[in-house]
């Protein structure tokens, strides 16, 4: 099950990745592990195991996509659902921010330390 779409740089094509691909490409291949951000915990990626799609976990979860384009002068967004923790993922201009560090959460609204420009952003991945 393809996931994520990204555009090549070189050639503007997009290819197809799976979860799986992602975490393997950000993640240590050779100890089997990817580690979470400022070294919480680590996990190893041979664990993994699909939970959307396959029917092979006792907790299905549903997987949604929110783009918000329109954000110029804001400093919060709600989201359409109230996200499960602890799958959240919050991009600014492509680049993934740090929950506590980037961005505070408060049910379905994500609250910001700053006010958005016009050129700005936002994507969130997220399970509810």
């Amino acid at each position: 099950m393809s996931v994520f779409s990204l555009r090549s740089q070189r050639n503007g094509q997009y290819k197809d990745f799976t979860l799986l691909e992602i975490l393997h490409l950000l993640g240590d291949a050779v100890n089997d592990e990817i580690w979470l951000p400022r070294h919480e915990d680590v996990f190893n990626l041979s664990s993994f195991r699909e939970i959307n799609g396959s029917g092979a976990t006792i907790y299905p979860q549903n997987w949604h996509t929110e783009t918000f384009a329109q954000v110029h002068g804001q400093s919060s967004v709600l989201l359409q659902y109230v996200p499960a923790s602890p799958v959240l993922m919050v991009m600014l201009n492509g680049i993934v921010q740090s929950l506590h560090t980037n961005y505070q959460v408060n049910g379905n609204r994500l609250l910001f330390p700053f006010t958005f420009n016009a050129q700005d952003s936002l994507q969130c991945i997220y399970t509810y």
